[in-house]
C-alpha cells in the first residue's frame, strides 16, 4: 500500500500501526468487563450515595448520613469491624501456615494437590450452604455435638453458640483460612532462592533468615491480603443472617432490615448505612493497593 505521498509505508510506520491495532483489540477485550463493572458496581455505588443524600420525601438532606452515627448503628459498625479484624488476623496467620506448607512440602504430592483444590473451593463457599453445614455439624443437635455428648456427656453447643461472636468467628474462618492461602501463595513462590542462599553464606541461621529476610519481604503481601480478608468478612451477609436468624448486630444485617424489613422500610437510611460500609472497605482497599505496589517492587 502507498501512503499519501505515493511511497510505500516504512517499517516503522507498519510497526506503529501494528501496535495501535493490538492496543485497540486489547481495549475491545476489556469492554465487556468494563460494562459489567459499570452496571453492577459503579452505578449501584453512585445510586446509594445519591439516595443517602435524600430524605424519605425525596428532598435533599444530610439526615440519613447523620443517622448512622447514632449509638445503635455505630455499635453495629464496631461489632462488624471486630469480627472482621479477628477473622482476618486468625485466618491470615493460619492461612499463611497452610500456604507455606503447600509451597514447601514435596511429599506426598497428592495431599498437596488435594489441599490446594480444597482451598480454592472452600475460599468461595459461604452463605446459607455453609451455615447449614455448620448447624448440621455443630448445632444443638449436630452430628459432632451429639457424638461428643454421647461419649463424654459434654454439650459443646452450650460453650459455642454459632450465632454468637465466637461462633461466627469459627464459621468465617472456614473460608478465610483457605482464601488467605490461595492469595498469599504467589508471593511465597516469588521468593528468590538466592536470598536464603546469600543469608546462609553470610552465616545466618534458618531462623535469622526467616526473621530478617523472608518475613520483611512478605510483610506487605501478608498485611495486604489480611486487609482483603477484612473486607471479605465485613461485607458478608448471608452466612451471619442464616446462623443468627437476623439477630446478629452486624451492619450488613442492619442494612437488610432497612431495605427489606417486614416492619418498616427506609431505603434512604439503608443507602446511608451502605455508604458507611463502602467508605470503610474503600480505606482497606487503598491500603492494600499501596502494599501491593511495595510487594511487586520487592519481588521483581
Amino acid at each position: 500500500m502507498m501512503n499519501a505521498t505515493g511511497d510505500a509505508p516504512s517499517k516503522r510506520q507498519r510497526t506503529k500501526r501494528g501496535v495501535s491495532r493490538t492496543k485497540l483489540i486489547g481495549w475491545l477485550g476489556l469492554l465487556p468487563f468494563a460494562v459489567f463493572m459499570t452496571l453492577f458496581l459503579v452505578i449501584p455505588v453512585l445510586f446509594n450515595f445519591w439516595r443517602s443524600l435524600h430524605d424519605s420525601s425525596g428532598a435533599w438532606s444530610l439526615q440519613p448520613l447523620r443517622g448512622i452515627f447514632a449509638p445503635e448503628y455505630l455499635n453495629a459498625y464496631v461489632n462488624t469491624i471486630k469480627l472482621s479484624l479477628v477473622t482476618a488476623l486468625l485466618g491470615g496467620l493460619l492461612g499463611l501456615l497452610l500456604a507455606w506448607a503447600l509451597c514447601t512440602a514435596t511429599k506426598p504430592r497428592w495431599l498437596a494437590k488435594i489441599m490446594l483444590s480444597f482451598s480454592a473451593v472452600a475460599s468461595q463457599l459461604g452463605g446459607v450452604p455453609l451455615a447449614f453445614a455448620f448447624i448440621a455439624l455443630m448445632g444443638t443437635e449436630g452430628v459432632l455435638t451429639v457424638a461428643i455428648r454421647n461419649v463424654s456427656g459434654v454439650d459443646i453447643s452450650k460453650f459455642l453458640d454459632l450465632s454468637s461472636f465466637w461462633g461466627l468467628t469459627v464459621v468465617y474462618l472456614y473460608f478465610q483460612i483457605p482464601l488467605m492461602a490461595v492469595l498469599i501463595m504467589p508471593s511465597i513462590l516469588g521468593l528468590k532462592k538466592e536470598w536464603s542462599e546469600s543469608s546462609a553464606a553470610l552465616g545466618a541461621s534458618p531462623l535469622q533468615t526467616l526473621m530478617r529476610v523472608t518475613i520483611p519481604v512478605l510483610a506487605p503481601a501478608i498485611i495486604g491480603t489480611m486487609l482483603l480478608l477484612f473486607a471479605n468478612a465485613f461485607a458478608a451477609y448471608a452466612t451471619a443472617y442464616a446462623l443468627s436468624g437476623g439477630s446478629a448486630n452486624l451492619i450488613a444485617i442492619m442494612v437488610g432490615v432497612f431495605l427489606t424489613g417486614n416492619v418498616f422500610v427506609d431505603e434512604n437510611f439503608g443507602a446511608a448505612l451502605i455508604v458507611g460500609m463502602i467508605a470503610i472497605i474503600l480505606v482497606a482497599f487503598i491500603m492494600r493497593s499501596v502494599l501491593e505496589r511495595r510487594t511487586a517492587k520487592w519481588l521483581q
